[in-house]
């Protein structure tokens, strides 16, 4: 089957969890015989990635526009170069899962947590997350969710059942340390916080938090966001050695560190699968 995945920002995955999920997802259904495309907004030096064929399109580097921009001229070139079925990512994108349908192409959307909370959202984001909601529970052929709770809330509020689809999981710990070595880190001597840098992620509390506590351990706080500068800036304005933020690290990288902390902290609010 020829599938496309849109919505996300590209693979290899530099970025969140919906871009781990389409790399992930999509190289296992190539291994399957599938031609799989991944449309993209970070430009990649090759045309293809480990059998996946991606493909790039412009966007408004705007951070109410970005998605919505691509993910509209991503549709338009779904629709002329005519797919199987697609893969939609994030609840935003809900209204343009409508047009392929009607050409024919089923659709599926992964609708992701309750974005329109998020602190980072004005009025405006907010009002459309909440519409898109609405519009997710009719204009795809099917919902895809990842956690129960987001399951059961579709549920409750629009009597729309959906597909509970929890994510997968690298498995078994790296013996290899060397991203640790990198970052001044000693396995077993660590908490790990590894998130997006938005407010609701809750980076800045963890490190709050740690720094009142007398320990020889460390932190790590590993992550990143385009939007969210100033928030970051805040994260990282801190005196304590013991706090260690060297940005997003992903792949093997980010796997070692999992395999070496002495335990792993989670912050979210509103997401985080």
């Amino acid at each position: 089957m020829k599938l496309a995945v849109l919505g996300t920002r590209g693979i290899p995955a530099s970025y969140g969890g919906f871009e781990t999920f389409a790399e992930e997802l999509s190289r296992r259904l190539v291994e399957r015989g599938h031609a799989v495309t991944v449309y993209c907004r970070i430009r990649h030096s090759n045309p293809v990635y480990r059998g996946v064929r991606l493909r790039y399109l412009p966007t408004i580097r705007h951070k109410y526009l970005d998605t919505i921009a691509h993910t509209l001229l991503s549709t338009s070139h779904l629709l002329l170069h005519r797919q199987d079925a697609a893969l939609y990512c994030n609840a935003a994108n809900a209204v343009f899962t409508l047009a392929p349908r009607l050409f024919g192409i089923p659709v599926a959307l992964n609708v992701d947590g309750l974005e329109r909370k998020r602190r980072k959202w004005g009025r405006p984001a907010q009002s459309w997350y909440r519409l898109s909601e609405w519009l997710a529970t009719f204009c795809p052929s099917a919902v895809v969710t990842d956690a129960e709770a987001i399951a059961d809330y579709y549920w409750r509020r629009y009597g729309k059942a959906t597909d509970f689809i929890p994510y997968g999981a690298e498995t078994g710990k790296l013996s290899t340390t060397e991203v640790l070595g990198k970052l001044g880190l000693e396995p077993g001597r660590y908490f790990l916080y590894v998130s997006r840098m938005e407010p609701e992620n809750n980076a800045l509390m963890v490190r709050q938090a740690f720094e009142r506590v007398s320990t020889p351990f460390k932190l790590a706080l590993i992550g990143d966001a385009p939007y969210a500068a100033s928030y970051i800036e805040k994260v990282k304005d801190t005196r304590d050695p013991r706090v260690v933020i060297p940005g997003a690290i992903y792949g093997r990288g980010y796997h070692e560190l999992l395999s070496h902390c002495f335990a792993y902290i989670h912050a979210t609010e509103v997401g985080g699968t």
